[in-house]
């Protein structure tokens, strides 16, 4: 019996594998089911467990080709990057909270075997207990239950009963005042379903706002990197012309102190050029433990982008007023700041359902079960002895004399209330502060970028002409000097320009809410219907 008994158990037990692949297939299809397609695309939520191995394999292209593109950085944000995979695994944990409140109002099935050996004096015997039953919470409050125990008893000695024996009863408990209004009831799954609903919404909100922070990293080591060529390239035209004046001064032809700025300059250039490549390498290792790229793994960013971005850069599409409409009415985090005011209000209703009186009805329904000459293994002999049906219904009062706790409850669901609807209206005007900012800015950065763009295209001709001046001695060497200088500035300038704007119109259509998130690493504004890398 015993080896019988064992075999049941290690036959019954859950596998592992097979819970947890059933539970994910549960736990997305519960996401999936609550995901509003107004939040974002349904893609790069699903929880991945750490393999240094598929991380190896996600690197191989970058450290093939050794060209970090953007699309690349978005990838290897989205499969590898620390804090995205920590939201990922809220999410998840949130939606089986849901998938645990969701159990609580199922049927509820339960089944328990005992079996074993008797000694009692002279009298020996071999048994087994079988209880088998069913349960569950129904949205008015009450809980019905059934069960059935079967008990088998086989006499070795003495005067036992052997036999086979049953035992079947039923009972409903439904409260009347107290815990039966429905929301009160469903409090529970329905603050879970809100929750889950919650988290969904922040998920793809944290989506916008971790997009925009890569973007504007990798745009800010584009960025970095053009300045430190910039300054590279006008350290060797200084050379150059330094290398031009140095015999012309020593044949007395152009004064010393020409040749005395000329090195100053150098010097100033060469020194630009290690602060720009400081900040460019102190830039990479920031994005590469942004991605969680190993810190020996040797690559740089495409330069093609950086061309893109300065050449292709487009009005902004959005007017003040329409930024802070979109905002407004798509913010992810808005939405949840209003529907947790109706949570509020809610647990509010609940509050009070608790200082109700308790009024409970018991029923309970069990048949007659002539027992009183067996004796069944494992079973209360009291219970084996009843001879008819038993029918049972009992009102159970319980008069609110102390509601001290459940008082104190309501006025603080009052106060929470209150809390809420603050919280909602100072993260409304919050938001429209930020996106009218985020505008103003956005808009500055648009005037410096066209400005920077017209002086660097002024110095550009300035040194062409200076040059050419040179070539027919009518231009020194100082001149030259200078539109070298004020060319390599408009040059930085420029660059700073292009990156700011870019970062600052991201910034718009992300404190917008416009901004949508595509499963390939690109992103459009919705409102605008226009997509762009």
């Amino acid at each position: 019996m015993c080896i019988l008994l064992a075999s049941v158990l290690c036959g019954c037990s859950l596998k592992p594998q097979d819970v947890s692949r059933q539970t994910d297939e549960t736990v997305y299809s519960l996401i999936e089911s609550k995901w509003d397609e107004s939040f974002g695309s349904k893609a790069d939520y699903q929880v991945e467990p750490f393999s240094p191995q598929l991380r190896q394999e996600r690197l191989q292209e970058l450290q093939d080709t050794r060209i970090l593109t953007v699309s690349k950085a978005v990838e290897l944000a989205v499969t590898s990057s620390y804090e995205y995979q920590l939201a990922k695994e809220q999410l998840y944990l949130t939606t089986l909270d849901l998938r645990d409140i969701q159990h609580l109002y199922e049927w509820t099935p339960f089944s328990r075997t005992t079996g074993g050996y008797v000694l009692e004096g002279d009298r020996e015997g071999s048994g087994t207990l079988q209880e088998s039953g069913i349960s569950k919470l129904l949205a008015s409050g009450a809980v019905v239950s059934g069960g059935l125990s079967v008990g088998y008893m086989d006499v070795l000695s003495g005067d036992f009963r052997s036999g086979l024996q049953t035992i079947f009863q039923t009972a409903v408990t439904m409260p009347l005042l107290r815990g039966a209004d429905r929301k009160a009831v469903l409090e529970a799954l329905t603050q879970a379903e809100q929750n889950t609903l919650y988290e969904i919404r922040s998920f793809n909100r944290f989506r916008q706002t971790f997009l925009v922070s890569i973007l504007t990293e990798y745009y800010r080591l584009l960025l970095y990197q053009t300045q430190w060529k910039n300054s590279q390239e006008y350290y060797i035209r200084l050379l150059s012309i330094s290398d031009k004046i140095a015999p012309l001064t020593q044949a007395g032809r152009l004064p010393a102190f020409e040749l005395e700025q000329a090195e100053q300059d150098k010097l100033r250039a060469w020194d630009s050029y290690l602060q720009t490549r400081q900040m460019y390498e102190t830039q990479l290792d920031t994005l590469k433990l942004m991605l969680n790229i190993p810190a020996d793994c040797c690559f740089e960013p495409d330069r093609n982008e950086w061309d893109v971005l300065q050449s292709g850069l487009q009005e902004i599409l959005l007017t003040e007023e329409a930024a802070v409409e979109a905002a407004l009415n798509q913010r992810l985090d808005l939405a949840n700041a209003f529907d947790q005011t109706l949570d509020a209000q809610r647990q509010v209703e609940v509050s009070a359902d608790a200082l109700k009186t308790d009024l409970t009805l018991v029923g309970l329904y069990s048949p007659a079960s002539d027992n009183s000459r067996r004796y069944a293994f494992g079973a209360d002999p009291g219970d084996l002895r009843r001879i008819r049906d038993r029918y049972e219904a009992t009102l159970r009062l319980d008069l609110p004399l102390d509601r001290e706790a459940e008082k104190n409850n309501y006025k603080r669901a009052l106060i929470a209330l209150s809390e809420r609807l603050r919280n909602h209206q100072k993260l409304n005007d919050q938001i429209v502060l930020e996106v009218r900012k985020a505008y103003r800015d956005c808009s500055a950065a648009r005037q410096r970028y066209q400005t920077q763009k017209q002086a660097f295209e002024l110095a550009q001709q300035r040194l062409d002409k200076t040059l050419e001046l040179l070539q027919y001695s009518r231009a020194n060497s100082r001149d030259v000097l200078d539109a070298q200088k004020d060319y390599f500035q408009a040059q930085q300038l420029f660059a700073q320009s292009v990156f700011d704007y870019s970062a600052a119109a991201l910034g718009l259509y992300r404190d917008s809410g416009v901004l949508w998130v595509k499963p390939n690493g690109l992103w459009e504004i919705r409102e605008a219907g226009i997509a762009q890398k």
